[in-house]
């Protein structure tokens, strides 16, 4: 059973240990430790939005981290950003578990009427998660992502 839980001053650490392998870095921000892209992200508020980091938790290890921003005000949604599984703990249904999580986390919140997010078009695995979810593909962005929503 996994649980996210949000980054915090004391926890930080914890999740930069999470990495993806070799192969899979360009799939989920370029950089590593992901993490600190992301707080780097929450830091500055890329984007202009609020950005809520998460350690994904199986029991008290850290197998993932993620990433939520707040686009409620524009938009209605909420986006999903950098999900990723260690490469250690990939094919053990993390990645499904931490979807679910958050699905729920949005279907939770009454201002939430979709979730959003975007998926490198190599990154068959990915999509196909998303897909069982009953995410669809929107179109792309700039930078040639596929774009998903999943109205809530």
């Amino acid at each position: 059973m996994i649980d996210l839980e949000t980054v915090t001053n004391s926890n930080w650490r914890e999740g930069l240990g999470v990495s993806a392998a070799p192969h899979q870095a360009r799939f989920v921000a370029g950089y590593q430790p992901v993490l600190l892209v992301i707080l780097a992200k929450s830091a500055v508020q890329a984007g202009d939005m609020d950005w809520w980091p998460f350690l994904i938790r199986d029991g008290g290890h850290v197998v993932g981290v993620v990433a939520v921003t707040d686009e409620r005000s524009r938009n209605g949604s909420l986006g999903i950003f950098h999900l990723l599984i260690d490469h250690n703990h990939q094919g053990h249904g993390y990645g499904r578990a931490a979807l679910q999580h958050l699905i729920e986390l949005g279907q939770r919140d009454q201002r939430c009427r979709a979730l959003r997010l975007t998926v490198n078009p190599d990154n068959a695995p990915a999509i196909a998660l998303y897909e069982r979810a009953h995410f669809t593909v929107t179109g792309t962005n700039d930078l040639g992502e596929i774009q998903m929503i999943l109205p809530l």
